[in-house]
Parts: C-alpha cells; structure tokens; sequence
C-alpha cells in the first residue's frame, strides 16, 4: 500500500496544524489583549479630561456656574483627527456649557457610583463617551459632565495593531515550522539509516542489524527486526534440514526398489520375481507412509505459523472418534483400548480436523509399540489449579528409555530404530500443540511401565 507522504512530512503537517491553531487563538488573545490596552488609554484620556472640565463647576452667589476660559475649551476641542463634543449641564437639564442637546440619558444614581462610559452616534459618526458629576459631595453645586470622542484615531491604531500582531505571528509560525522541519530531519535519520541497510542486504544476509546511537523507539524496530531475523534463519535452517532428512529417508526406498527391480529382471523364476515385487510394493507403501507424515508435518507448521481457527472443539468427542476409528488396528496386533472420558465435557480452543490429527498419532503410535496383548489408556482429565485440560495416552508396555526423551519429539527419530514408524508422528504431535498453545510432553506413569504422553491444552477463557 502506497502512501502519498513521508514520515517526515505527515509528522510536519500534524505539527503544522496543530501550531496554525495554537498560533491563530494566540493572535486573536494578543490583538484583544491590545485593543484593550489602547482603548484603556484613551478612555483614561477622556475621563481626565471630563474630570478636568468638572473642577470648573462652582456655585458663586447663589448660582451654579462653568468657570471656563474660551481659549482654553478651544484647546480642549481641537483634534488633528477626531471631533471633540462636551456637555456641562445641572441635574434637571440647564446647560452650563458645551453642547445643547444631550446625546446620553445620565443615571444620577449610576454617576454616584463612578464614570459611565458608552459607545453612541453624534453627527454620523461613531463616538466614545464617558459621562461624570461634578460636586457629587455638595447637591445644591453637582453637574452632569459628559466628553465624548470620534474614533477616527482609534481605528487607524487597532488596523496597525493588527497588521504588526499578524506579522509577528506569522513569522514565528514560519519560523518554528523549519526549526521543527530540521529537528524531525535529524530525528528520522536512523530511520532512513536502517531503511537503506535493510535495503542493500542481500537476500540471503540474516544476520543481526548492529544498533546505531538512535531514541528508544528505533531500537525497539531494530531489536524486534533482529528477533525476526533470527527465526527466519532459525526457520531457514530447519527447512534445510528438514530436506536433507527427507533426502536421506528416501534415498535408501529408492535404492531398495531399483534393487529389488534389477534382482527380478535378471531373474528367471516365477517365485523370487513375485517375492522381490512383494518387497517392492512393501517399500513403496512404506514411501507412501513417509509422504503423507510429511504432508501432514506441513500442514501441523502451517498451521503454528499462521495460528489456527479459534473453534470450540469437544475432547470427547474427538478421542471417542479416534478410538473408534483404530479399532480394527488394535483388533489385529490384540490391543485393549480404554478410554476414560468421564461425565464431563472437556473443550478447547483449536482446528478439529488437528486436534483429530494430534489424538490420532498418539493413540495410534501406542498401539504399534505397545506389542501384542498390551493395553492403551486414553484419559481426559481438568487440572484443579490450572484449569488446563490435560489428555493422557499411556500403555502396558516396556517404555522408552530414559536418554532417548529429549530427542523423542525430533523429527525422523525411533529409538533404536524399533517399530514400523518413519520418526514423523511425534513431531506432528509436537507442532500441533504448538498451534494451540499446548503443551506436550513424555513423563513417568503412576501406575504402568509403558510410555506415558501427557498434552495440556489452555482452558477456555
């Protein structure tokens, strides 16, 4: 599956836009912060002037006055930009200076409590007012003094704020991008190293990756691929010996038919034609034995490699089939079966058509070796602690030798050679209980001299 990007790249754009938000709301915070600060100042300018124009309010002979110079409230009036409006008037609506007509309602309640500021329309234009009383101590000498301002100067400052606030972030924004870019470069760099090792290895090379100075992470990946590497050459040197076995248990059939052909072509005699033909088909039905163990063998590792059907598969019933099924094996070499299942039902996890197969060659392998009159058990039993479901195959017989368990589950091995075996069975039994995470084994019986094959299967979670 082809991807459109790097590593790097998507790695880039998460990051990217991630800090694009963080950036933007950071940008917006910053210009509001801003704004505010500037409307502070000259909401400051006009409170302390409608301050200024309220120490002019005295009463003088009875009479509430505006003691105001004219070239001084010209001074006050005079804006490069904005348009200055101011209004002086006594509590029930006389005007002492400024402005005639009002252009807020004043709130003598709300004035007693501090300056009132509000946005409001004079002449089309928009303006900021701020609204005070003067003498609010003394009610025979209190005025409603109100200031109000265009804001033509605030608008050109909030666009430059902007504009400034804009310019910065971006150029964090891009700048922080390529100090990012060049730090996932750097961060990456043992991954494109091991790419292109892994890349330039031959396809028989499987040994170990070395381990360059890299984050935990890449030494996890180089670890694991080393822990793979490993069970392929493992798999690898299995495979070939696995041919080399099935070379050897061939090659001496193949020989002994061509032998036994050879021996009846120069033969004239009915007799020992018809004998070295016989040893021919013995031969050959012992060839087809070996082929069809391997088959089975193959299909047992694929079936470990690849991991089996999660299927719920009685015990019971499988070993009740098996025994069933070599009756007539055990019939002619004088074999007693008998199985102890009990009441319960055991189950477990697996491929029936395997788990058959695993019974199967057991019991079967029993009754070949158990000699004549012998006796095979085949018992299904719970382990109390472990809860694990343990199938037992033990017979009468004289047993194998101690030195020889450790190689009794290799492929090809027959103690001493006895039987009519090729060495296959037992390894079928090994890779298939590998398969379902079983676990098999060759132990001492309690109560019989025989072989005794104990498999515990996982319970049922």
């Amino acid at each position: 599956m082809k991807t459109r990007y790097g590593l790097r790249t998507q790695l880039l754009m998460l990051v990217g836009i991630s800090l694009f938000f963080l950036f933007l709301i950071e940008m917006l915070v910053s210009y509001a912060i801003g704004l505010h600060v500037t409307n502070q100042v000259f909401d400051r300018w006009l409170l302390d002037s409608a301050y200024s124009l309220a120490q002019e309010v005295r009463r003088d002979d009875g009479e509430l006055k505006f003691y105001a110079d004219k070239a001084a409230i010209e001074v006050f009036e005079w804006d490069e930009l904005d348009q200055v409006y101011f209004r002086v008037a006594t509590p029930d609506g006389q005007v002492l200076g400024g402005q005639v007509q009002p252009w807020v309602a004043a709130d003598i309640a709300a004035l007693r409590k501090g300056p009132v500021f509000s946005n409001v329309e004079l002449d089309g234009d928009w303006a900021r007012t701020v609204t005070v009383l003067a003498n609010p101590d003394s009610p025979d000498s209190t005025a409603i003094v109100s200031v109000a301002e265009t804001l033509h100067k605030r608008s050109p400052l909030a666009r430059t704020l902007m504009a400034e606030v804009l310019f910065s972030k971006i150029t964090l924004f891009i700048v922080a991008l390529v100090l990012i870019a060049i730090a996932l470069t750097q961060g990456i760099r043992p991954l494109r190293k091991l790419s292109q090792e892994l890349a330039n290895r031959s396809p028989g090379d499987l040994t170990a990756i070395s381990t360059p100075p890299a984050p935990h992470e890449v030494h996890t990946l180089v670890d694991n691929t080393n822990r793979l590497l490993q069970r392929l050459d493992t798999a690898f040197t299995s495979r070939e010996q696995f041919i080399g076995n099935i070379s050897h248990q061939l090659k001496t059939p193949l020989a002994g038919i061509k032998l036994q052909a050879q021996l009846a072509l120069r033969n004239n005699d009915i007799n020992s034609v018809h004998e070295a033909l016989e040893r021919i088909c013995q031969t050959t039905d012992a060839m087809s034995h070996v082929n069809s163990q391997l088959l089975k063998l193959a299909r047992a590792e694929a079936a470990s490699g690849r991991g089996v059907r999660n299927e719920v598969v009685p015990l019971n019933t499988v070993v009740q089939e098996v025994v069933a099924g070599l009756k007539y094996l055990a019939q002619e070499r004088e074999v007693l079966i008998h199985p102890k299942l009990g009441s319960a039902q055991y189950e477990v996890l697996g491929e029936y058509t395997l788990l058959r197969e695993l019974v199967w060659n057991l019991v079967e392998n029993a009754i070949l070796y158990v000699g004549e009159g012998g006796v095979v058990w085949v018992e299904l039993t719970q382990d109390s602690a472990t809860k694990e479901i343990v199938l037992s195959v033990k017979d009468s017989g004289a047993g194998i030798p101690r030195e020889h368990w450790p190689q009794i589950f290799e492929r090809f091995f027959r103690p001493q050679n006895i039987g009519e075996g090729c060495g296959l069975g037992l390894a079928i039994v090994r890779e298939i209980a590998l398969a379902h995470s079983a676990k098999v084994s060759l132990e001492d019986a309690q109560d019989t001299t025989g072989a005794c094959f104990v498999t515990r299967f996982p319970p049922l979670e």
